[in-house]
């Protein structure tokens, strides 16, 4: 590692907001280096890209790259929601600007994101975990291990790209504000290109624990999770078990979806909306998950961390040319998205909690409802 070297802008996390930000920079002549703490991208099951994607996706380059890759992504044709009703209703993304959306492989997308920003000049080192960091005449020191023992690097300025966890914010004194605890149970396939197609479709439905979705995505791996707010649902032990039970009180679900729960790969992820109480900082930014995280019913997430990226790198470029408010914008703009993405789940969630009047939606209700009141 390149110990003596002072970089203009060092990112922590590769996932997508964080290769797209290194790229961004690096193609504005920034000399940038990329942390990961994994030495290989890390899955995330029954990736979404709905048509409010497609500027940031047309903005990157990416549309025909998403549209021409089957491995990449597949196309998705519409939504079977059963959620004020037992019976599923139907949404076509044809009816929707854009008329496009697809189901993404989270690995495919992220390799090829980082490959960019190889290409693009940045540096990237796997494998590294940040132990520490700070700040000395106004260059920050980041200390890292990996397989090959311990290492610093300088910077003039950070970027947290880490997700939920925020790794450097919460380091320089940021506060992660929950909005309700969600819970992720997760069960994927292997790919299987010799099972049958399934339908270009995503099925979610409401239930009184929570809600379900199920989808096929590319290289037919097929996807499907429970969103719960039970923690003993989505212990490790019992995460199998607890979905088996639950499955039986559901109604829309694809035929797939329980030999799928019997069989699969079972993961257990937090999945609570979240955000930064100050996304900025002397010298440093968080983007993507790391800023803020979005309820997974908003299908935003990935969208929201592209375009969290390319805002992100554009007001570091200002900054580091003496722009004074660049940042403050930046993390007035972070806000504003996430704060919106709040108030539309008062009306999703109102809707279920009619029809389930359980703990679970009357628990969510509530906090919604008083987010959206105070925006």
């Amino acid at each position: 590692m390149d110990d003596d070297r002072v970089w203009d802008v060092l990112v922590v996390g590769a996932g997508p907001a964080g290769a797209v930000a290194a790229a961004a920079l690096a193609e504005r002549g920034l000399l940038v280096a990329l942390l990961e703490k994994d030495l290989q991208p890390k899955g995330k099951p029954g990736e979404v890209l709905t048509p409010n994607a497609i500027p940031i996706l047309s903005h990157l380059g990416l549309l025909d790259l998403i549209e021409a890759n089957g491995n990449l992504a597949c196309p998705l044709a519409c939504i079977d929601r059963a959620w004020s009703m037992a019976r599923p209703n139907r949404e076509h993304f044809l009816r929707h600007p854009g008329g496009r959306a697809w189901v993404i492989d989270r690995i495919a997308l992220e390799q090829l994101l980082v490959g960019r920003a190889m290409r693009a000049g940045v540096r990237v080192f796997p494998g590294h975990h940040v132990r520490g960091l700070s700040r000395r005449n106004r260059y920050w020191s980041v200390q890292s291990s990996s397989r090959n023992g311990l290492a610093s690097l300088r910077a003039a300025f950070v970027v947290d790209a880490s997700g939920p966890t925020s790794t450097l914010a919460r380091r320089l004194g940021a506060k992660r504000k929950r909005l309700f605890r969600l819970l992720a149970v997760h069960v994927q396939s292997a790919p299987d290109t010799e099972r049958q197609s399934e339908p270009a479709s995503l099925t979610v439905e409401a239930t009184a624990v929570g809600w379900w979705y199920a989808v096929c995505g590319p290289r037919q791996t097929l996807t499907c999770a429970l969103f719960t707010g039970d923690p003993a649902r989505a212990r490790s032990d019992a995460a199998r078990s607890a979905l088996l039970a639950a499955i039986d009180h559901t109604n829309s679900l694809p035929r797939w979806t329980k030999e799928l729960v019997r069989s699969g790969h079972v993961q257990s992820v937090d999945a609570s909306p979240s955000f930064l109480d100050h996304p900025t900082g002397e010298g440093w930014l968080a983007i993507g998950d790391a800023a803020a995280s979005f309820d997974p019913i908003a299908s935003q997430g990935l969208a929201n961390a592209l375009a969290s990226a390319v805002d992100g790198a554009e007001a570091i470029g200002r900054h580091l040319l003496g722009d004074c408010v660049a940042m403050e914008a930046f993390a007035v703009r972070t806000a504003e998205t996430w704060h919106h993405s709040v108030r539309q789940l008062f009306s999703i969630y109102q809707a279920a909690a009619h029809r389930w009047p359980t703990p679970f939606w009357q628990a969510h209700l509530p906090l919604a409802a008083r987010t959206r009141l105070r925006m």
